[in-house]
């Protein structure tokens, strides 16, 4: 696994490696201009004083010491000032075309070009970058030259002085940038040392001081996901802890009415105790349905939503579960509905599951006999489903707990859940659930969704 610091590195030298190439190849060419403008500049100023010097009257010059001068410059072995009097040389021809003085380096006249003005040419194995200054006024022509290897020379002085210190510098650079992204990375690595010493069970926030401003979104992300860890374990825990508490007696009962069967021999006595047991089975299953869909509607996740017809669901789960109501002569019925066909956006069966869950409470709690409506309105920009019924309603006294997981006071058929479903799906929903007095003397559920739920 490659370390931060080492990708980075690795980045930063390849930067550094190419942008001091860049540079050293722009340096190398722009030394190399002026170089040559410089040395140019100066082969014409050369040529331009020695054609001034043989332009002095007479009168006014040492003849014998600028004959001496001439003859030392022209000697095969002179006095050498410097050693780069090996690299230039200087001819100078008069108006007949003869040669009348050049330097000892100077090449072969008949070699060279005599064109006003600069050239390169190829002497004796060395490049030379020449000048010609001839005057109309003046009766001589004047040859300077110079050697490539004194401007290449120059020039490769110049870039290294450039380079060295880049090369010298760079490796001291790299050892300074390891250190200083090291210390930059140190909240990083405390932060994953504090989680690796962490015990397993904790899902307490990950508090480190002083963090840096891009460090600090990863340590609210964890502690955001510790907090969802924290919820999701408590869920889970709550659940297994209701499960095992409301399945606990069923089990019993139904054990208590399985030895009863078993050890009566009065065949009415043992075909009640398998009633009751039938009794247990289904209101223990009843009883799992409702725990699994509840914990389905707390994970918090977004499931598929489709565009529900209110009507037609409506319809659909009555018809399922219209044998019930028959069996308690009970009338259960769909109000006709003013409304064109409506539609909710919810998630897959979540409207079934509310009205299953709320026409099955009202047909256990009103007698045999009596009346349950469903109907469907327009009410102040929200679209409301109404379930009333003749039973004996809730007392006031139970209103606050009846969306409370478990509470069945009175039931002893129901488990408790059947209205904390339906509130968890009408708050997923963006809805509203009210329970009040209903024009039949029962209890009436109102729910409403906002119109948003209908059109988006």
């Amino acid at each position: 696994m490659r370390s931060i610091r080492r990708r980075i590195l690795q980045r930063v030298v390849a930067i550094l490696v190419a942008g001091s190439l860049l540079l050293g190849w722009f340096s190398y060419h722009d030394a190399a201009h002026e170089v040559e403008e410089l040395f140019d500049a100066q082969l014409a100023q050369n040529a331009r004083v020695l054609i001034s010097l043989l332009q002095v009257p007479q009168s006014m010059l040492d003849h014998e010491a600028m004959a001496r001068a001439l003859v030392e410059s022209a000697d095969s072995h002179p006095s050498l000032g410097h050693n780069y009097e090996t690299k230039v040389a200087y001819l100078i021809k008069d108006q007949a075309g003869q040669i009348i003085a050049g330097s000892f380096t100077a090449p072969d006249p008949a070699a060279v070009s005599w064109n006003p003005g600069f050239s390169d040419l190829q002497l004796d194995g060395f490049s030379w970058r020449a000048y010609v200054l001839a005057q109309e006024n003046s009766p001589i022509v004047v040859w300077v030259g110079e050697r490539g290897d004194i401007r290449a020379e120059t020039v490769g002085k110049i870039v290294m002085g450039t380079l060295v210190p880049d090369i010298i510098g760079i490796p001291l650079m790299l050892l300074l940038l390891w250190i200083a992204i090291g210390y930059g990375l140190r909240p990083l690595e405390q932060l994953a040392q504090i989680i690796r010493d962490r015990d397993p069970d904790s899902l307490v926030p990950v508090v480190l001081a002083d963090l840096p401003a891009e460090i600090e979104p990863m340590q609210t992300a964890l502690n955001r996901l510790l907090h969802q860890l924290e919820q999701l374990l408590a869920r889970e825990q709550r659940f297994i802890a209701d499960a095992a508490h409301e399945l606990r007696t069923p089990l019993a009962v139904m054990k208590v009415h399985l030895d009863n069967a078993l050890s009566t021999t009065d065949q009415e006595q043992r075909d009640k105790s398998l009633q009751h047991l039938r009794n247990a089975v289904e209101r223990s299953t009843r009883l799992v349905s409702q725990m699994l869909e509840m914990a389905r509607l707390s994970d918090n996740k977004t499931h598929e939503r489709v565009q529900v017809p209110v009507l037609e669901e409506c319809r659909l789960a009555l018809s399922e579960i219209m044998p019930l109501a028959l069996q308690k002569n009970q009338d259960l019925q769909l109000l006709d509905s003013p409304l064109a066909e409506p539609r909710l956006w919810m998630d897959v069966g979540a409207l079934k599951i509310l009205i299953l869950n709320l026409v099955g409470n009202a047909i256990r709690h009103t007698p045999p006999g009596g009346r349950i409506t469903v109907s469907v309105s327009n009410r102040e920009q929200n679209l409301c489903l109404l379930f009333d019924d003749t039973g004996p309603g809730i007392p006031d006294e139970d209103l606050p707990y009846v969306f409370e997981r478990f509470f069945a006071r009175g039931d002893e058929h129901g488990a408790g859940l059947g209205l904390s479903i339906v509130q968890r799906i009408v708050q997923h929903h963006r809805g509203a659930v009210q329970l009040m007095r209903s024009p039949l003397g029962g209890l009436r559920v109102q729910i409403c969704f906002p119109v948003s739920e209908c059109s988006k």
